[in-house]
């Protein structure tokens, strides 16, 4: 972790200062794998103004390439390096330096730079007032110089909307702020400056003469992403499922690690007492198609850690004790702690992950429902509407949802909607407790942003670009946690940033062609993962025992929601009317109906989640 400090106008004692953020650096974690950086400024002359000393947290992956343009040692420090990039290239040094980071830089006059790496990075939060200028990768370091510790009230509402915060320098606490991904922020006398330097909308197109030259271009930089990672890491594990994008990546981390070398994957699996139903458009058990999958890769090491116990609250206390904020919109991730726990156990040092590959090589491009309507590509639109693949509608009623709703005005979707499906199934409403007032006063306040889109398809591959952009900027802290809580470091094979860019200047003929969907994926699945995975058209749900681990509590939960209604905040933003109704009205099997499964699903355990982090903030123990 790194952070810094700069005295403001008004006089603070700052001995006293450094020695608390002294004292929070060296206690920020309980186990010594991490370095703790800590840089006081300014280290320049009164009125000059080239950067002084910079610290880093995380990795420059072309430091190298980086040190020998700048004449350097390769083994210079990463905080050297910074600074000597920044003296050498000025504003433009963020766009040449590419990996996954964020980083402190002392300037002239009491100012601090601040700056985050496109698509991930770890967190950087900061306060500037008169008194003085922090920023640290942990909150707790600012709380424990002096800052008070007060939920802002609007961000959790907006995390609870899906309102992502596109470039906004804004966090869960009342005056501090967070560093948005690509873009830096100056902290000095005249406030906060922020710079956007990295535009993810704007992709360079990629095209090539042959289908196939595509193909071997996505698994050079497949093979080079997971080439990259493995270099911060001596003892990896991987987090696999029975999808696409983790077993893609884990055999080509396989291929760049020594000989002889296993890689341990770690798998979760629903509580042993769920039933998976049948004819479904989704699956939730994963852990056969990871066995088959290992069976034809010898040295990738199947890990199944037991999920019972671990529902959608499991360890949140800790967590939180971890990152003081809550889970990446306010979601449910207990079940993510046994594979964690199991690769410490396993002796890992680092756990990584496709996650992004949705957004990357395995995107489904859902944008090209509007764009083959709006190109006159009506046959290439057919044959993929019918080849959607957890779609069973007519092809009219798909036709007219999936590519006609995305292309009408705000204001109109609802109503059409409304017709088409007979009532207006808004994913975030279905996903969300918040209420009614909150939800009103939410659109007010936020009416001129356009990314609530309200569940419906992007209108372009630019407004898709724009959300998953947003959407990336959200689980810094979650990664952060994890990392905390088991001493082991966390890598997203897939966010490498080379490989991110490729695939959003590829044709949308490469995702999407006939009744094939995410087709880039499944072709660089041939002959790595059987066929009856890579042509497995369902998706696979993370949380589908759901009705049955919450059903088991519902009389606790009951009690919760009285303890929520109670509390003078909570009671607002939450609408616990609907929240008892839910409960009291429990359904004996797990609803097909989304408009009855998702506000349970989801939009309870968000709400409970919500409550479990005001309450920790505030100190309470009654929640």
């Amino acid at each position: 972790m790194i952070a810094g400090f700069a005295a403001g106008r008004v006089p603070v004692d700052r001995g006293k200062v450094e020695t608390v953020l002294a004292r929070a650096l060296r206690t920020a974690f309980g186990w010594q794998q991490f370095e703790g950086n800590a840089l006081v400024g300014p280290a320049e002359k009164p009125g000059s103004d080239s950067p002084g000393a910079s610290v880093v947290y995380g990795w420059i992956d072309n430091a190298a390439d980086i040190a020998n343009d700048l004449g350097l040692s390769p083994e210079t420090g990463p905080g050297q390096l910074y600074t000597a990039a920044l003296n050498r290239w000025g504003r433009a040094v963020d766009a040449r330096l590419i990996g996954s980071y964020c980083a402190i830089t002392a300037l002239a006059g009491g100012r601090l730079r601040l700056v985050r790496s496109p698509w991930t990075a770890p967190p950087l939060h900061f306060v500037a007032n008169a008194q003085h200028r922090m920023a640290s990768s942990v909150l707790r370091v600012l709380f424990d110089a002096g800052h008070p510790r007060e939920v802002d009230a609007d961000h959790l509402i907006d995390q609870l909307l899906q309102d992502h915060h596109d470039c906004e320098p804004r966090g869960w606490y009342c005056g501090i702020g967070r560093v948005p991904l690509g873009c830096v922020v100056e902290l000095g006398d005249k406030g906060v400056k922020l710079e956007k330097y990295y535009d993810p909308c704007s992709p360079a197109p990629v095209r090539f003469a042959r289908d196939e030259d595509y193909l071997a271009a996505a698994r050079e930089l497949v093979d080079r992403a997971a080439a990259v990672a493995l270099a911060q890491a001596k003892r990896p594990g991987i987090m696999l499922s029975g999808g696409l994008d983790s077993p893609i990546v884990a055999e080509a981390v396989v291929r760049q690690m020594p000989a002889g070398q296993v890689l341990p994957s770690f798998t979760f699996g629903p509580h042993p007492d769920w039933q998976e139903s049948t004819g479904a458009h989704h699956f939730g058990e994963e852990r056969a198609f990871v066995r088959a999958f290992a069976a034809c890769h010898r040295r990738i090491e199947p890990h199944f850690p037991s999920s019972e116990g671990q529902d959608f609250d499991y360890r949140l206390r800790d967590l939180l004790a971890c990152t003081d904020t809550p889970t990446a919109n306010v979601a449910n991730v207990g079940i993510f702690h046994g594979v964690w726990e199991a690769a410490r156990q396993r002796g890992c040092d680092t756990m990584l992950t496709a996650d992004f590959g949705n957004f990357s090589f395995s995107t489904e491009a859902p944008w090209y429902s509007a764009e083959y309507l709006l190109r006159g590509r009506w046959s290439a639109l057919a044959k993929a509407l019918r080849g959607e693949p957890t779609d069973a509608r007519p092809l009219s009623r798909k036709f007219a949802a999936l590519s006609l709703l995305p292309l009408l005005p705000r204001h109109l979707r609802d109503p059409v909607r409304t017709l088409l499906a007979g009532s207006p199934a808004d994913w975030v409403e279905l996903a969300s407790l918040v209420s009614k007032e909150e939800r009103l006063r939410h659109g007010r306040r936020r009416a001129e942003l356009p990314l609530q889109a309200g569940g419906a398809r992007p209108r372009s591959r630019r407004e898709w670009l724009r959300r998953i952009w947003a959407s990336a900027d959200s689980g810094e802290d979650l990664n952060h946690g994890f990392e905390r809580l088991y001493g082991l470091r966390y890598r997203d094979v897939s966010a490498w940033r080379p490989l991110i860019e490729f695939c959003h200047g590829l044709p949308t003929n490469q995702f999407v062609r006939g009744d094939e969907h995410r087709r880039l994926a499944r072709r660089l699945g041939a002959g790595i993962i059987p066929e009856a995975q890579r042509l497995n058209p369902r998706m696979g749900l993370h949380h589908p025992d759901w009705h049955l681990r919450l059903s088991r509590r519902r009389d606790e939960l009951a009690r919760y929601a009285e303890r929520i209604a109670d509390h003078p905040l909570l009671g607002t933003v939450i609408d616990t009317d609907r929240l008892r109704r839910l409960l009291a009205d429990w359904p004996a099997e797990p609803p097909s109906d989304p408009r009855e499964a998702m506000p349970r699903m989801m939009g309870l355990t968000r709400a409970v989640t919500a409550a479990m982090f005001v309450g920790y903030a505030e100190g309470r123990n009654d929640l």
